[in-house]
């Protein structure tokens, strides 16, 4: 057998620079291994990993929903006001007056009133996914509009403020642990787990993967697109609404200005894990590894006092640079079969 190094970097390329990148960290910040670290590196990864989740199985159709942000920030605040005993309400002069989480009276139960915020980012998700096939216009304008949309609703529901206190458990969903593991980290990891075995094992991760490939071959070997085009917006929309229910929990506050920007970290996440933007190809382990390449480059420079903004252009070189060299390992691999 030939030694092939172009196969290896295909195949363990993402693996071997985030183990370049763990040492380079552990050398550049003394406190890069301390296990309190390590808790909020990969907590703080969680967030942005939920959303990628949702945001792999989009673009693997070839799709992209630049809405998640906007969900995020309008499912802490319906969430929020939901908590305080309100659906819909305009009145911020009532609904900021708060006296302590005991005094709280929440207008559904605690399983209805999670699932009521779930559903929202789902059915949002559902309209940008439908919108987008029916009208036949590509997803990023329709959840470009969405995006806008959800983001001016949000605002409006309660004059751009914020809504302060929660009930202990919803702290808890931020804070507490699952089999001594941060709760954060437990739903990344279920969420993650339950939709590689979805995409790998099941028809309809067959049928995401050949709808993304080829949509017309797809269709003549009998898949009907529609449901492969509108369910992984409504992944989305869940996974977005799943984080700004936590994110409620971290803050002790629904926020609709939080999640600014999110979408384009879960986009550079999946970039960074190998999936084509074209659709058809990638993978939920490279998206993983992806969130932890950009999380860990976050971690190391607020470890060593690098600001916020020179923070950003070292995340956009990255993406860049991680669609370069995808590009470059493909041709180089085309070349050497």
């Amino acid at each position: 057998m030939i030694f092939q190094w172009s196969d290896i970097l295909k195949r363990y390329g993402l693996f071997i620079v985030l183990i370049i990148l763990v040492v380079a960290s552990a050398i550049m910040s003394p406190l890069f291994l301390t296990p309190r670290n390590l808790v909020n590196l990969l907590t703080q990864a969680s967030f942005i990993g939920i959303l990628a989740t949702g945001m792999s199985v989009v673009i693997l159709t070839g799709g992209i929903d630049l809405s998640i942000g906007s969900i995020v920030g309008f499912s802490s605040i319906f969430f929020a006001t939901l908590l305080h005993g309100k659906f819909f309400t305009f009145m911020p002069e009532e609904i900021f007056v708060y006296r302590g989480t005991n005094d709280l009276i929440p207008l559904f139960s605690t399983p209805f009133n999670l699932l009521a915020v779930l559903i929202v980012g789902a059915f949002i998700g559902v309209i940008s996914g439908t919108l987008s096939y029916k009208l036949k216009i590509h997803s990023f304008i329709i959840t470009l509009g969405m995006m806008i949309f959800i983001r001016g609703l949000g605002r409006s529901y309660t004059n751009g403020q914020p809504l302060f206190g929660v009930p202990p458990y919803v702290n808890w969903l931020a804070y507490g642990k699952i089999l001594n593991v941060p709760t954060p980290v437990f739903l990344w990891t279920i969420t993650t787990v339950i939709m590689i075995v979805v995409l790998k094992f099941t028809r309809f991760g067959r049928g995401i993967y050949a709808v993304g490939g080829d949509e017309h071959a797809a269709r003549l070997s009998g898949i009907q697109p529609a449901w492969y085009r509108i369910m992984p917006f409504f992944i989305s929309g869940f996974c977005a609404a799943l984080v700004g229910i936590l994110i409620s929990g971290r803050m002790a506050a629904g926020d609709p200005k939080v999640g600014s920007g999110w979408e384009l970290d879960a986009i550079g996440a999946v970039v960074i894990g190998g999936t084509s933007l074209m659709g058809g190809r990638g993978s939920l382990i490279g998206t993983v590894i992806g969130v932890f390449i950009m999380g860990i480059v976050v971690n190391v420079m607020n470890l060593t006092g690098i600001e916020a903004y020179p923070q950003q252009m070292v995340k956009g070189i990255i993406i860049v640079g991680a669609v370069a060299l995808q590009n470059l390992l493909g041709r180089f691999g085309r070349k050497t079969a």
